[in-house]
């Protein structure tokens, strides 16, 4: 008893009926769809070269193969047409977004598979059905699979990239002081404003500002300041007013490991640069503020812990803001001290600036540049080397090219004169052929001339084609001839004798009378011979 028909089957028969042999059609595909079920029907509409369109029978999916022990997938598209079998199905790769169509000598840039398979199908159909195309498909594409994956775009490192990618090579920045409120947290480099537009810091919690053993230079007094004197607690009122922190922005600079001797290096370096500058001016103690200068730095510069290097870089070399009120009176102690303390300042090169009432203006000094990325430098270094490489065979190449064009070049020039030689020759040959040409065209002229003439004239009488120059001439040639035609009526007359046409008594009076008047032509014959000239006699074939 056989099995009922599944949906699939059932499909198959309602979409075969345009078929020339839907029988063959449905067996072929529903043998093959049994044996790879990753494939599937369906109808769609397929348009040919010619532009022509038909609603088809595709066989569609994954045809699975085995390439190097290794499972894969292929796209394919098999396309039934209407004449099926006598005409081959129309096999196609059909890549993804991400593949692309590997051509070989079994698949065309299109995806159309032009395998040994379907050309022997094209001879001879009889032996051929599409399970077999399928399995000559997949043996195919074992040997040398017809897709490749689409190559990802490489993007270069930027900018935003290296701060993530150095992130895990930085070490944790130190534990603050259990007694100190923690710092808020440090922006990164992406977040951080340009240096033309600083961030306002955050509002401060504390009044008094932690010692920092920090040792300055004799040639410089200045205040001292902290950047990270908002974050602590209040302690008791000391007895002396501190002096209130200046508001810094810090740059946009990356983040660097808390190294002292790293540390110690840049600040060395920040601190030749700003040598240059003017000596600051003497704090006299006035409430009215002035913008700190660059400090130089020190080798005894220390870190507080839960301090980086981007607070010290920003409260060393950042632009000043006011602040938001006015510092209580200096120490008087301290005011002796930086008044009594030596100026490190050439009087001659410069002008006394203790006695000026007006206050310096603040030189503010750009941030150093940002040293380049080692990963571009690598791929600028990478680019510059293959450049070159492809350079140099650029460069023997078009000087080959060079050479090959100017032997050419030279070649073209020495054919000049021969060129125009043999225009010369050609020309001269040219005035022959045209002289030629005319006495050929007024030859032809005067022929179609005289045909013309002959045409208009006529056809001439057969008696008028052959004549003499006298009557007794003409006489003769008349007489010649008929004793000729007697004779050869004499001759058919004998022939009929002899066949039985006649009887011999008509024959012997027709033969009677006609040798009597042939008696008589001849007789005269011969009277005109002998009255002509002796040159102009005629022998006739008879005498």
């Amino acid at each position: 008893m056989s099995s009922p028909e599944t949906l699939t089957q059932k499909w198959l028969r309602q979409n075969i009926a345009t078929y020339n042999d839907g029988s063959r059609v449905f067996a072929d595909v529903d043998s093959t769809l049994s044996l790879y079920p990753t494939l599937r029907p369906k109808t769609d509409v397929y348009t040919y070269d010619d532009g022509r369109t038909q609603l088809l029978l595709c066989i569609h999916g994954l045809l699975p193969i085995d390439y190097r022990q290794a499972s894969y997938h292929i796209p394919i598209a098999i396309w039934i047409t209407r004449q099926y079998p006598r005409e081959p199905p129309l096999a196609f790769v059909v890549p993804t977004s991400e593949m692309l169509v590997k051509p070989s000598k079994h698949v065309d840039v299109s995806g159309l598979c032009r395998m040994d398979y379907i050309g022997n199908w094209e001879k001879k159909y009889e032996g051929c059905d599409l399970q077999s195309l399928v399995q000559a498909m997949k043996r195919y594409f074992s040997n040398e699979p017809p897709v490749y994956s689409k190559p990802k775009p490489q993007s270069g490192p930027t900018g935003s990239s290296r701060p993530s990618q150095d992130a895990p090579s930085r070490p944790p920045p130190p534990v603050p002081h259990p007694s100190l409120n923690p710092p808020p947290p440090i922006a990164s480099p992406l977040a951080s404003p340009s240096p033309s537009r600083p961030t306002p810091p955050p509002k401060p919690q504390s009044t008094i500002p932690p010692v920092i053993p920090l040792t300055l230079p004799p040639s410089v007094h200045a205040p001292h300041f902290d950047s990270h004197s908002q974050y602590h607690r209040t302690p008791n009122p000391p007895p002396k007013p501190p002096l209130p922190p200046p508001l810094f922005s810090s740059p946009s600079l990356p983040l660097h490991s808390l190294d002292p001797t790293h540390l110690h290096n840049r600040a060395s370096s920040f601190g030749a640069t700003f040598q240059s500058q003017p000596a600051p001016s003497v704090w006299h103690g006035t409430p009215t503020i002035q913008p700190p200068e660059p400090i130089p730095s020190s080798p005894r510069r220390t870190l507080l812990p839960g301090q980086t290097h981007s607070s010290l870089s920003g409260a060393a070399f950042s632009p000043y803001h006011p602040p938001e009120h006015r510092p209580a009176a200096p120490d008087p102690q301290q005011q002796q001290q930086s008044i009594t303390a030596p100026l490190d300042v050439n009087l001659l090169d410069q002008d006394d600036t203790t006695a000026d009432d007006t206050p310096p203006l603040p030189v503010v000094q750009a941030a150093p540049p940002r040293p380049p990325n080692p990963e571009l430098l690598q791929l600028h270094a990478r680019a510059h080397e293959k450049l070159r490489a492809e350079l140099a065979s650029v460069s023997q190449a078009m000087s080959l090219d060079g050479e090959r064009l100017r032997a050419q070049q030279a070649d073209l020039l020495t054919g000049v004169p021969a060129i125009r030689d043999e225009m010369g020759r050609l020309e001269a040959v040219r005035d022959v052929c045209r002289g030629v040409a005319s006495r050929l065209r007024q030859v032809i002229q005067t022929a179609e001339r005289g045909v013309a003439e002959l045409k208009r004239k006529g056809d001439p009488p057969v008696d008028e084609l052959v004549c003499s120059t006298s009557i007794v001439h003409n006489q003769l040639v008349e007489l010649v001839a008929e004793d000729s035609a007697i004779e050869d009526t004499m001759y058919h007359l004998h022939r009929a004798l002899n066949a039985g046409r006649i009887d011999l008594d008509r024959f012997l009076r027709t033969t009677r009378v006609l040798a009597e008047e042939q008696f008589m032509k001849r007789a005269l014959i011969e009277r005109i011979q002998t009255s002509l000239p002796m040159g102009a006699s005629v022998h006739p074939g008879w005498a």
